[in-house]
């Protein structure tokens, strides 16, 4: 559950942010992050677009935190390695349905 903007819990994990990762993400709730998930051999089926950056054949996989405790609020599973992880975002549901 996310706290209400203006709550007490809301100003703690603020401070909370504040103080152990970046000044800069007080005002943030959520991190994202991208990772390649390599795959044994190459896909069938659209081979070549599993190819990544880093020569091997992966999925990107997107996880949302909540930077204070790591609990996963969302994530995004398929794309192709080679897709960036700006547009892998765009495949959670946070991205698609932000209210």
């Amino acid at each position: 559950v996310i706290p209400l903007e203006n709550s007490e819990e809301m100003e703690w994990l603020r401070r909370w942010v504040e103080d152990q990762l970046c000044c800069s993400w007080r005002n943030g709730i959520f991190a994202a992050d991208g990772s390649a998930i390599p795959l044994s051999k190459k896909p069938s089926i659209y081979g070549e677009t599993f190819y990544d950056r880093k020569s091997q054949y992966s999925l990107n996989c997107q996880l949302v935190i909540m930077p204070h405790n790591l609990l996963v609020v969302d994530y995004s599973l398929g794309h192709p390695g080679s897709v960036h992880d700006a547009y892998a975002f765009q495949g959670t549901q946070l991205a698609q349905h932000p209210a």
